[in-house]
């Protein structure tokens, strides 16, 4: 197999051997992964969207919108007081482990994560799947339900809280970010987002904050030329878009379970049921390794 290259959507130069070095640091077992997070499991709300112009006009006044429910997540604390900067993590349905070197990955950076999915106890069926469809509303709102969260813990520095999501989930960061989106109607907004291998159909600007796109070239499961497209469309805006596309790389490229790359189902590559076909998946370390640099970079650069 080829060894991956960034191929930029703009021109620019990459520096493949500095970025990969970084990299490297912050592999498992290096010292930039070790560390001793705590770890609990807590409960946030989802937050309640305030009524709509239209509905404001033909409602009562006491009326108000229907409670969402609130969903289970992970929460891991780095060593030390805080107030501590934060992510709030959307993992897929896969098994959690997947994400476990991310998790610890992060904790050795200094941040503090959030971790859910779409699948919640007791049933981990994904949340609002009945009708599949192309996007999941309600992981936008539980998103921000997390960041609330987060945001009122004092070991948190609620100006530093960014959101990170992988494969179609990464519409999650890209649309809570939107200036139309979700975020509007509450006052805590994320300062950053990072998604990797993203559906970028609902990421149209201007974003509220910096976000960062690591794809693979050779991605068969998402569209990446509209990734490319927001790139493009938002390069004037006050925080444009940046997409890094690796070559060789495929969906998936950055989780090791996942084994070589090969065609799969789609249970395997969509356990979160949305209305897509089967699909390429596979793992790639040295597309890993540069996206974990990309990442690190982008972190440092917009949250510490």
């Amino acid at each position: 197999m080829k060894e991956p290259r960034i191929r930029w959507s703009r021109a620019g130069l990459c520096i493949a051997f500095s970025t990969l070095f970084v990299a490297l640091a912050g592999l498992p077992g290096s010292a930039w992964s070790q560390g001793t997070a705590a770890s609990h499991a807590v409960t946030f709300e989802l937050p309640r969207a305030p009524l709509t112009p239209l509905q404001k006009k033909r409602l009562p006044e006491s009326a108000r919108n229907i409670p969402q429910g609130a969903f289970s997540g992970e929460l891991r604390l780095p060593p030390g007081d805080g107030p501590h900067p934060a992510l709030v993590v959307v993992r897929t349905c896969h098994d959690a482990s997947y994400y476990q070197p991310w998790l610890a990955r992060l904790e050795g950076w200094g941040y503090a994560t959030l971790t859910f999915s779409r699948c919640q106890p007791p049933d981990f069926v994904p949340d609002d799947a009945e009708i599949p469809a192309l996007d999941w509303k309600r992981g936008s709102l539980a998103a921000i339900g997390a960041l609330a969260y987060l945001a009122d813990r004092p070991e948190i520095d609620r100006d530093r809280i960014g959101v990170m999501s992988w494969s179609r989930l990464g519409m999650i960061p890209l649309s809570t970010l939107q200036y139309e989106g979700f975020a509007q109607f509450f006052d805590t907004k994320f300062a950053a987002g990072v998604a990797l291998y993203p559906f970028c159909s609902f990421a149209r600007g201007p974003h509220m904050g910096p976000i960062l796109i690591v794809g693979g070239a050779d991605d068969s499961w998402i569209d990446n030329t509209v990734c490319e497209r927001v790139e493009q469309a938002t390069r004037d805006d006050e925080f444009p878009v940046r997409t890094v596309l690796l070559e060789n790389a495929v969906h998936g490229f950055d989780i090791p379970q996942y084994g070589a790359p090969a065609m799969v189902s789609p249970a395997l590559i969509n356990p979160d049921r949305f209305a897509a076909p089967a699909g390429l998946l596979g793992y790639n370390k040295l597309a890993a390794e540069i996206a974990i640099g990309e990442v690190k970079d982008f972190l440092e650069t917009y949250l510490k």
